[in-house]
């Protein structure tokens, strides 16, 4: 089965984006979870309390959290390979160091575009599973059959 290509829509400018194998995902995953895991759970948190203050101080948490772990090389490489699976336009390779330059906005909207094809499904089905923790359990009706027996 030959790999997807997603369209994608970044400034105006079209990108084909074509999804990683399933071994190449799972890694590309578990390097972004290195990096991000921490301060985005501490981000999660802070997004569930209404004070303000209490909101600043856990973002500030999250951000120091992520900066402490961010290795610029190991970010660099990263980004590269997210970026890799694109093409621009009508099929043009992407020049990483000529296409952003002066244009970091518009590669972290990429980026974003990227993570969307790459991991939508699976951040989907894992924002329904912390749904569903969160949720009260409904109660069971136990069911009890007489049985003729003391107290029944």
């Amino acid at each position: 089965m030959a790999r997807q290509l997603v369209e994608k829509y970044v400034d105006d400018e079209s990108y084909q984006i074509s999804q990683f194998a399933t071994t190449e995902s799972l890694k590309v995953l578990t390097r972004l979870s290195k990096i991000l895991g921490p301060s985005f759970s501490v981000a999660m948190a802070g997004s569930k309390i209404s004070d303000p203050k209490a909101q600043t101080e856990l973002f500030g948490k999250a951000v120091s959290e992520l900066t402490s772990r961010l290795d610029e090389d190991e970010v660099i490489a990263l980004i590269k390979k997210l970026i890799d699976c694109c093409l621009r336009g009508e099929g043009k390779k992407i020049n990483f160091e000529l296409d952003f330059q002066g244009r970091l906005g518009h590669l972290f909207k990429l980026l974003k575009a990227v993570l969307e094809v790459q991991y939508g499904n699976f951040f989907q089905e894992l924002g329904s599973i912390a749904d569903s923790l969160q949720e009260p359990a409904p109660k069971e009706k136990s069911k009890r059959t007489a049985t003729g027996g003391f107290g029944e």
